[in-house]
């Protein structure tokens, strides 16, 4: 009996013995910056993150894909960051922490409506004033705000750039000819005027729907802005904010287009297909095969 007890007792000072497990390695910061409310005409209030930028630089407004949240944008926010440029990424209504709707409801964006007499996602375009409106409030000028969106996101960043003048450039990840309604041929169109807005549409070749509607897309924005302020990237996979992920030599890609958006007068404004996270030499869109595209003619689209 004693020896049994003694047994138990070695047992139990070994087990005290044991190293303590270490601590778990705290997370990092989701997104650069610190957070910040901004409040809409409409009554929303939004969740966003903002970091400055260096002197001289932009600022970008990031605004996110159905579904999604400010955080899908740091793969891209912080390279930004590292870069000088400033950073907003904005929870859109009904998405991540923006859900208290102007009536005290709870509504996220799965009861947003997307229909052509009501559309909440087409709202969205008071989003993005709220958040350039607050960033004039703390002095950036109007005029070094561009705008990065992502599927919808982006269909509300090229029609808020067709009513305002002063965006410097346009980003558009898997643009489509409608996202949630959204329609956005005649906002390319309105991109027309006296000094062109440069325009960047990325799209994946995996995409089906993307990639058939960027062709007519981009001719549209050709015709609007010019050859040499419209570029346009595609990679081999994914959609949206997933494709930092998949293809990470994108982010320097979009970088290096937003500090020298536009293409020098003797070459194309369309950037080479990244095939396997290698730029290709050349300014004209290609595919796998080494063939540039046949020539779009715009859709028409007078439903817009």
């Amino acid at each position: 009996m004693r020896s049994a007890v003694l047994l138990v007792a070695a047992l139990a000072l070994s087990a005290g013995a044991a190293p303590a497990p270490k601590p778990a390695k705290p997370a990092g910061p989701s997104l650069p910056g610190e957070a910040v409310e901004l409040k809409t005409v409409d009554g929303w209030a939004l969740k966003a993150m903002f970091a400055p930028s260096v002197p001289g630089k932009m600022t970008l407004l990031l605004l996110h894909g159905t579904g999604q949240r400010k955080e899908d944008w740091k793969r891209l926010a912080f390279p930004l960051t590292r870069a000088g440029y400033g950073v907003m990424a904005v929870d859109l209504r009904g998405h991540g922490e923006s859900r208290v709707s102007p009536s005290g409801e709870e509504l996220t964006w799965k009861k947003l409506r997307a229909t052509p007499t009501a559309n909440d996602f087409a709202d969205m375009s008071r989003d993005a004033e709220a958040a350039v409106a607050w960033l004039a409030g703390q002095g950036v000028p109007e005029d070094s705000i561009g705008l990065i969106g992502s599927e919808v996101g982006g269909s509300i960043a090229i029609r808020y750039a067709a009513t305002h003048q002063k965006v410097p450039l346009v980003v558009m990840l898997s643009p489509g000819m409608r996202w949630q309604e959204v329609l956005t041929p005649n906002a390319l169109r309105a991109l027309k005027r006296a000094i062109p807005t440069p325009v960047l549409m990325v799209y994946s070749e995996a995409d089906k729907r993307s990639s058939k509607e960027v062709p007519i897309l981009h001719a549209f924005a050709k015709a609007a802005v010019g050859e040499r302020h419209a570029t346009l990237i595609s990679v081999p996979q994914e959609r949206g904010t997933r494709m930092f992920k998949a293809q990470r030599a994108l982010v320097g890609r979009v970088i290096d287009w937003l500090g020298n958006p536009i293409a020098p007068e003797a070459t194309a404004a369309s950037t080479g297909t990244l095939l396997n996270g290698d730029p290709m030499d050349g300014k004209t869109l290609i595919d796998d095969t080494g063939t540039p595209p046949p020539a779009v003619q715009p859709a028409d689209d007078s439903d817009d």
